[in-house]
């Protein structure tokens, strides 16, 4: 598979796409949640546009829960040395050339737009990058006409009969960087092209400008996106602080997505009006937080644990006694995984930018644990026993899995403990910090019910 062929199925991207997929899916992202997967058109002529925030696992989002083989537009910087350009192509990827790549590369975006058109005309689905660039906000940035202008070539190239569909995607991530954590999809209503053909024959710079404007406006309603600059960190916070209680106020039956992000929606728009009507208050507001965050921060310990207030002693005690007795069963599994962990945790320190720590650390761990797992095996083989290799790979993978499970225990369980001793030896600094969260949650009932 390669740049000229690039539009066709490939069977080797397809095996390629199941095995990652399932790292991807399976292993490194806890669970995967779809909203309005109804909204993804079965067949026909696409090109998705979603928002980013992630480096390369927004594009993996989609390669591994969209059931097309995707291609996806990409700057062209990254394609310099011609062995990665070699890779790219192989997973499907075209460049797109910028005016800081040099005036003279723009003519090679011709090429580029002709294989485009081949890729909608097959049918797999095109993915563009609308943003241009990716930030580590929850804010959409302002949409570049890139994806605007490869949509209205694809239909001028064929007369505006391929009836070409642009589905707003918008991707949320509970934690950027953490292996285990959620991913959220949420897929808009499509948006014709041929809904502004009249307007792109009148005056086609208008036309881009509203396609634009109607595809930001359809993304931000799927995503989280805090607009505001003055108070972002305040949002967020609040988003994090008063979700399960906001979600149990709207009367969900949980606080967990799709629910979440419900709620976190709501939340920010109350807020936007919030900041407009009383900007002295929020920025009160926003002192109050930032001291409770801080404080919990100090404490060391998680607001929701804090929230939920400290377990009895004896439970504490006992969660204690079991997880020391299983403990054996904790570093076999710690200890036959811990390399290929901490190189996949390793690997996050050759890039500057924290959005590439997750896509460092899929890759390395798609390649480390099996190697590992390989050689230790290996070992096994040749010098303990050659009769049980195959019981003790099962062995290494299931005892990595009971490690993870009581590793994020024993976390729980220290988290328990300070937050008992915090409470029994802290007495001042426990009661300041429930009066700021309950001053906190009280301020924002008001907000919610007033705007």
């Amino acid at each position: 598979m390669g740049k000229n062929n690039i539009e066709k199925k490939s069977f080797g991207f397809s095996i390629l796409r199941v095995v990652i997929g399932f790292w991807h899916n399976i292993i490194f992202y806890r669970k995967i949640i779809i909203i309005n997967k109804q909204n993804i058109p079965k067949e026909g002529n696409v090109i998705f546009t979603p928002n980013h925030q992630n480096a390369l696992m927004d594009a993996l989002a989609l390669i591994f829960n969209i059931k097309r083989q995707l291609v996806f537009v990409a700057r062209a910087d990254i394609f310099a040395k011609k062995s990665i350009a070699a890779i790219l192509y192989y997973i499907k990827i075209l460049p797109i050339y910028r005016i800081r790549d040099g005036f003279d590369s723009l003519k090679k975006n011709e090429e580029t737009f002709a294989k485009v058109v081949d890729v909608v005309k097959e049918r797999n689905g095109l993915v563009i990058l609308p943003e241009g660039n990716h930030g580590g906000r929850r804010k959409l940035r302002p949409l570049k006409k890139g994806f605007a202008r490869i949509a209205f070539q694809s239909e001028e190239a064929n007369n505006f009969g391929l009836d070409l569909k642009i589905v707003p995607v918008g991707i949320d991530y509970d934690n950027y960087e953490s292996i285990r954590s959620n991913l959220t999809l949420n897929f808009g209503e499509p948006v014709s092209v041929s809904d502004y053909y009249k307007i792109y024959k009148e005056n086609a710079p208008l036309a881009l400008t509203k396609i634009k404007e109607k595809l930001a406006e359809s993304i931000s309603k799927l995503m989280i996106d805090i607009r505001s600059n003055a108070y972002y960190e305040l949002y967020d916070n609040l988003r994090n602080l008063y979700s399960d209680r906001y979600c149990q106020n709207l009367g969900f039956p949980n606080g967990d997505q799709p629910h979440k992000f419900k709620a976190d929606k709501l939340l920010i728009d109350k807020l936007e009006k919030f900041e407009e009507e009383k900007p002295l208050e929020i920025k009160a507001l926003q002192g109050l937080v930032g001291k409770y965050v801080k404080g919990i921060k100090n404490a060391n310990i998680s607001s929701s644990y804090f929230e939920k207030g400290p377990k009895p002693i004896i439970t504490i005690l006992l969660k204690s006694v079991v997880l020391f007795l299983v403990l054996p069963l904790y570093l076999y599994g710690l200890i036959l995984n811990t390399l290929p962990y901490q190189i996949s945790l390793a690997s996050t320190k050759i890039f500057k930018d924290r959005q590439f720590f997750s896509s460092a650390k899929l890759a390395i761990s798609l390649f480390a644990f099996p190697i590992f797992y390989a050689l230790e095996t290996l070992l096994f083989f040749v010098i303990v026993d050659q009769f049980h290799w195959l019981y003790f790979l099962l062995s290494m993978i299931v005892g990595g899995v009971i490690s993870w499970i009581l590793h994020n225990g024993i976390l729980n369980n220290l988290m328990d403990w300070r937050l008992f001793l915090l409470k029994t030896r802290r007495v001042k600094v426990y009661k300041l910090l429930r009066l700021m969260l309950d001053n906190i949650f009280e301020k924002t009932d008001e907000i919610v019910t007033g705007y």
